[in-house]
């Protein structure tokens, strides 16, 4: 569920010089800038920038990310700010949606793109960013992703969408839950098309190598990430996120143990060590690929292009950031200064066919 505590690797926030200095101009101008006539500022978030809420909703901290957002009237919900910049007039308008990984890539995107669209990201958070697809469909439907952080009263006529959301639905592996996420990212599509965006696009979900290796099973046990140093495997959230044996660099905080080992060592006897791997991300994209196909909404092959460089079974890749000491591999969800800019060059590209059109 959304409000369910996060793995600390899910958290990262990636500052690329050129999110550094849009945040730094964030800040500066909430410093100086008059809110507009039936909005109220809300406190500047360290790190993400201005915000401003209806004069009758409420300003709020949204637990995950602590970003400034607001409590809309006739709700107790917190509900996380759009993207940060007022709409463009002289240059199309471009939005992506997803988690930390899109979050990585965006500044390099906006960056290549600085003469064809402006383009943005939400929610404006940092760490996952949009999460789930439960949080995804909640979000759209009872918040304002799709208006800005400084002005949700307005609409804005997005000639780009691109989203995804699969990184953090790793868990709905089972025939139910595939099922749920189905329609939850079916619903998340409907209202996306409904918006009057000129262009919708799926971005297939980038490798989860940990949970897609046969001889790096995903540690199980449930319960929160412990990065507190014991002898025993660590658990993870929902299930997945971590490799196994044999494939784990040993040592690591990622790094399982046999299941003999886990209940000897283990504070919950009863708790498995490794289980074998659930293929989530190529299960959650074949169901997105359905959805999208039903639709007639094109698709953007990520996950492709990361395979293509790595290919196909791999637990290191240059495009990969480092993440050996969470997952046990170096491969986990996050990209390298290498890889990151692959992802963008693929993104912009789509964009640029797209506003051609």
């Amino acid at each position: 569920p959304p409000d369910s505590p996060r793995p600390q690797y899910l958290q990262f926030k990636y500052c690329t010089p050129l999110k550094m200095l849009l945040q730094a101009a964030l800040m500066l101008a909430g410093a100086t800038s008059q809110v507009a006539p039936g909005l109220h500022n809300c406190p500047t978030s360290p790190g993400v920038g201005i915000s401003a809420c209806p004069n009758d909703a409420k300003c709020c901290i949204e637990q995950y990310f602590g970003a400034n957002g607001c409590i809309f009237a006739n709700s107790t919900n917190c509900c996380s700010p759009g993207p940060p910049l007022e709409p463009s007039t002289t240059l199309p308008n471009c939005l992506i949606i997803g988690d930390s990984v899109s979050d990585q890539y965006t500044p390099t995107v906006a960056k290549l793109l600085n003469t064809t669209c402006q383009v943005q990201h939400a929610p404006w958070v940092g760490g996952g960013s949009a999460n789930d697809a439960a949080n995804g469909l909640f979000n759209l439907e009872h918040c304002r992703w799709l208006r800005t952080a400084t002005r949700p009263d307005l609409h804005v006529n997005w000639d780009i969408i691109q989203f995804n959301f699969g990184l953090h639905d790793l868990m709905k592996t089972t025939p139910e839950l595939l099922a749920l996420y189905t329609s939850q990212l079916t619903n998340i599509t409907r209202i996306l098309l409904a918006s009057g965006a000129k262009h919708v696009q799926y971005a297939l979900t980038t490798p989860f190598q940990a949970d897609a290796l046969e001889d790096c099973g995903p540690y199980c046990s449930p319960g929160r990430v412990n990065d507190s140093g014991v002898s025993w495997p660590q658990p993870t959230n929902g299930g997945n996120g971590r490799c196994g044996p044999p494939r784990c660099v040993a040592g690591s905080i990622g790094c399982g143990v046999p299941n003999a080992t886990a209940k000897a060592l283990g504070p919950d006897p009863s708790a498995p060590g490794c289980g074998p791997p659930t293929f989530a991300v190529t299960k959650l994209n074949q169901a997105a690929v359905g959805v999208m196909q039903s639709l007639d909404v094109p698709m953007l092959d990520l996950n492709g292009i990361v395979h293509s460089h790595c290919g196909t079974n791999y637990s290191d890749c240059e495009l990969c950031d480092d993440e050996t000491k969470y997952m046990g591999i170096k491969c986990g969800y996050h990209y390298s200064p290498i890889g990151i800019p692959i992802l963008a060059q693929a993104v912009a590209d789509s964009f640029t066919k797209l506003l051609q059109k």
